[in-house]
């Protein structure tokens, strides 16, 4: 082999490397985010955050947290016409994946929901604590969908609304098949 293609594969190597690493890069905004919000643990990782689901009036995108003790999915709900909604303790996230598998995660504490400008639309930013098994089925499997439950003073009139033996929910079948392995990747960053 010659020098000058010694000196591209090693380059094309460089390349290939170089762009793995990328993928795992820590959110310094994200780390900020969770220690505001965690005061009693050492956030020591975060992933930038990925799209989730965009339905009409609401969206979520989520990222995954490591603290020196535990794991946590951060989910950053936004909503459009000024309903506001609550997520407290005892609220699951339901995570269905595409191997039909379920997952239940709960919030580490109680969030009321926050109107950002203009007034109409609603942002709530629960952490979810998440084991190191149900990290390694996000890391393996891509999601199929998505009930946040949560709890309102008000009447939601909404078409993914619904209620069951859990409570009130928002329900989200993803479809786009991007967003469906989107999660995949940040789980496998956080694990490292």
């Amino acid at each position: 082999m010659t020098i000058s293609k010694q000196i591209s594969v090693v380059l094309i190597l460089f390349v290939c490397i170089s762009s793995i690493g990328q993928k795992c890069k820590n959110s310094s905004k994200g780390m900020r985010k969770a220690n505001k919000h965690f005061t009693e643990e050492k956030i020591i990782k975060a992933t930038k955050p990925k799209a989730l689901f965009s339905k009409f009036s609401q969206a979520a995108s989520a990222n995954f947290v490591k603290s020196s003790e535990n794991y946590y999915l951060s989910l950053v709900l936004v909503r459009e016409m000024g309903r506001r909604i609550n997520i407290l303790v005892d609220n699951p996230l339901v995570i269905q994946f595409e191997n039909d598998h379920i997952e239940t995660l709960y919030p580490d504490r109680t969030l009321l929901g926050k109107f950002t400008l203009p007034v109409t639309t609603e942002i709530n930013r629960p952490f979810y604590k998440v084991s190191q098994k149900q990290l390694e089925l996000f890391a393996q499997h891509r999601i199929a969908h998505v009930k946040v439950y949560f709890s309102s003073d008000k009447t939601i009139g909404e078409d993914k609304f619904g209620t069951d033996d859990s409570g009130t929910f928002f329900d989200y079948g993803i479809r786009n098949e991007n967003l469906r392995s989107s999660l995949m990747e940040p789980a496998k960053c956080i694990a490292q």
